[in-house]
């Protein structure tokens, strides 16, 4: 038993481990925009802006989904270190890169779901490949919504052929003027390949199907290549009518978007321990008017934060994707 404070294990000597925990989380283009600061009894999670992307993100919105993301991954690390915890999302105003204080409150075990789900970190993945056809049972569509549902937020499914028929037209809309925008594709250039040497961002191996894969199907799969000559998008057409969700939250501020990602992080792990994957339909969320165009269409009283495509992998899942060394992420 290592030393306590206020009655919680000292987390100082385990900063490694729950930094590795935490940087497993998801993050736009695996940019991985967090930083983390380890006390004996509190770990400070830092929003690291010069990973963010001005042209898809102008606002931040993602950057912050997916520091959320990581501040789920320092509670179930804190889970596992025997130890309950209470978080604090923006303490303190005069620190806004400060996104978030999670405090070790107390001795406790892990619950059956913590156990879990922390054992999944190191098993989710992004899949861009081919899913089964087979629908998502209900049982799971409920669990899922209720690890949406307890971090705050709500998981709208989007199952009426209308409400398909208007959001596959939007996401084709938003992917068309992404793909013709430069300065969208500079930027996307920096985080696919091998970025900073292999430690961030979209592999090759991972790159997802090409334009005329992708494009093919009901909902059109991001273009990764970005018409790049270097790089080859996989002839594999994904599957023809994708199980779609829409991950929704009562606000939409920096609180929100925190929230947002702790609630992605969740039901993600959630999914993986039932066999099943995700990707993103994000297109039409990253401009602005056609956000609000994806709002009217579901006649959403939420925000809508992201779009999700969830399935079986047809085939066995690529490798992980890759993570920053933990010293990096480490401030002292």
């Amino acid at each position: 038993m290592t030393a306590s404070t206020a009655g919680s294990t000292d987390l100082v000597p385990h900063a490694e481990e729950i930094v590795g925990a935490a940087g497993r989380a998801p993050s736009h283009h695996n940019a991985q925009p967090w930083a983390f600061r380890v006390e004996p009894g509190a770990v400070q999670v830092w929003v690291d802006r010069s990973r963010r992307m001005p042209v898809a993100d102008p606002a931040d919105r993602q950057l912050l989904m997916g520091v959320g993301a990581a501040v789920y991954g320092v509670r179930l690390a804190l889970a596992a270190l025997s130890g309950r915890s209470r978080v604090r999302l923006l303490p303190d105003r005069r620190e806004p890169d400060l996104a978030a204080v999670v405090e070790a409150v107390g001795v406790a075990g892990p619950t059956d779901e913590e156990a879990r789900l922390y054992a999944e970190l190191g098993m989710r993945r992004t899949v861009r490949g081919p899913f089964t056809e087979e629908p998502l049972p209900v049982p799971l569509q409920v669990a899922l919504a209720g690890a949406a549902q307890a971090e705050g937020a709500a998981l709208r499914w989007v199952a009426a052929a209308g409400e398909r028929r208007g959001l596959a037209a939007l996401a084709v809309t938003a992917e068309r003027e992404q793909q013709a925008d430069p300065a969208f594709r500079a930027e996307l250039a920096r985080w696919v390949g091998s970025p900073e040497g292999g430690r961030a961002g979209v592999p090759v191996a991972v790159v997802g199907p090409s334009a005329g894969a992708g494009h093919a199907a009901e909902f059109p799969l991001r273009d990764f290549t970005g018409g790049r000559r270097d790089l080859a998008g996989w002839d594999e057409r994904p599957e023809a009518h994708p199980t779609v969700a829409v991950l929704t939250t009562p606000g939409d501020g920096p609180t929100d978007w925190l929230q947002a990602g702790q609630a992605l992080h969740r039901l993600l792990l959630v999914a993986s321990a039932a066999g099943v994957s995700a990707s993103y339909l994000n297109q039409p969320l990253e401009i602005d008017r056609l956000r609000t165009r994806v709002r009217d269409e579901l006649r959403l009283d939420d925000h809508p934060q992201l779009i999700l495509r969830l399935g079986r992998p047809a085939s066995p899942p690529h490798a992980l994707t890759p993570r920053r060394p933990r010293a990096e992420l480490l401030r002292h």
